[in-house]
């Protein structure tokens, strides 16, 4: 998966400051609403009803020709003349889930798997987030972001949301919209075919430095190509182990479509070091791959935090490869050719 050698400097104005580009949900500051005072005089109304929006709701596969689950970040105001080491917009594909729980007070706290607790007022036919701003420090990724605008509807197991906020980077303030974002409720495992998806030989796609695709990304401002085959196997239901190019194996637990680290961190032992991961999230259709990654790479005394913000990869073997034995749910038996 992450392929480790020697990483080359960006030329562009000396070393190249990359940006935190995941949406960066978190902590919040609640807005307090006062009612006009006839109001308290009128019949109460009807408190909306927010069963409907309760439980976990993993993103739907990104698409960047629909813009659907697609974060794009933009200069503020629009335009290309902002200061960014790269150009704009940039497309970031969502992956990951989001859990809604019901408070005491009758309003609902979101948490997503990166850490951040964002509060939603319920209104007749939507969420709609309390005040005018929440913040969050994403313990994932190391950056922090601004929302000003969440709102999501559902209709049975499908949501349906639009984002708007202020991702805040070391060279100036990007405005990060997802205005089609698509959620299905994920209640379990999914199934033997759905969770057979996650299975075989998945090789990354080419990498590009200037979109990010499967370019890893550091703190040290480097950056260096993901590159080669990730087999995903599995003994038990529900949890998946992704054996990796540079010799280790990372388990990560299933629900519906998606595929997150767990336990997490997780640590590898290479013989120059550690390799540890303290996010994955993947999604998948069973053809493709879209993920994000983080951890810390302690080589040779140094520690370097790296970045993969934007993982794609493509099936390129259903079955189990040779070299990993053991028995192993795949969505059927190796055929001659299949590995």
């Amino acid at each position: 998966m992450l392929h480790l050698r020697a990483v080359r400097p960006r030329t562009r104005a000396g070393q190249r400051t990359w940006l935190r580009v995941a949406l960066l949900f978190g902590l919040v500051t609640l807005v307090a609403v006062g009612l006009p005072s006839r109001a308290a005089l009128a019949s109460p109304a009807r408190e909306p009803d927010v069963q409907k929006y309760l439980g976990t709701w993993n993103y739907d596969m990104p698409d960047l020709a629909t813009g659907l689950n697609i974060d794009v970040l933009t200069c503020p105001g629009g335009g290309n003349g902002c200061n960014s080491p790269f150009p704009l917009p940039l497309r970031v594909p969502q992956v990951g889930n989001v859990v809604f729980s019901a408070e005491p007070d009758g309003t609902v706290v979101g948490v997503t798997d990166q850490g951040c607790h964002w509060h939603f007022a319920a209104t007749p036919g939507s969420l709609e987030l309390i005040g005018q701003t929440q913040s969050c420090f994403n313990r994932a990724f190391g950056g922090t972001a601004t929302i000003t605008q969440w709102t999501v509807t559902v209709d049975g197991v499908h949501e349906r949301e639009s984002i708007t906020a202020i991702s805040h980077q070391p060279t100036g303030d990007l405005i990060a919209t997802v205005r089609y974002g698509a959620r299905t409720r994920a209640t379990g495992v999914g199934g033997l075919n759905s969770f057979s998806r996650f299975l075989g030989a998945y090789t990354y796609d080419p990498a590009n430095s200037q979109t990010l695709v499967n370019t890893v990304v550091t703190d040290h401002g480097r950056d260096y190509p993901a590159q080669g085959t990730v087999w995903f196997t599995s003994e038990l239901y529900g949890t998946i182990v992704a054996h990796t190019p540079e010799g280790c194996s990372w388990t990560l637990a299933v629900q519906g479509n998606t595929a997150e680290l767990n336990p997490a961190p997780q640590t590898c032992a290479l013989a120059t070091g550690t390799l540890g991961l303290h996010y994955w999230a993947v999604a998948t259709d069973g053809e493709h791959d879209d993920f994000f990654l983080a951890g810390t790479n302690d080589q040779h005394g140094q520690s370097t935090n790296f970045y993969l913000f934007i993982g794609a990869l493509t099936r390129t073997a259903p079955c189990q490869e040779d070299g990993h034995t053991g028995q192993t749910i795949r969505p059927q038996p190796c055929q001659s050719g299949e590995g």
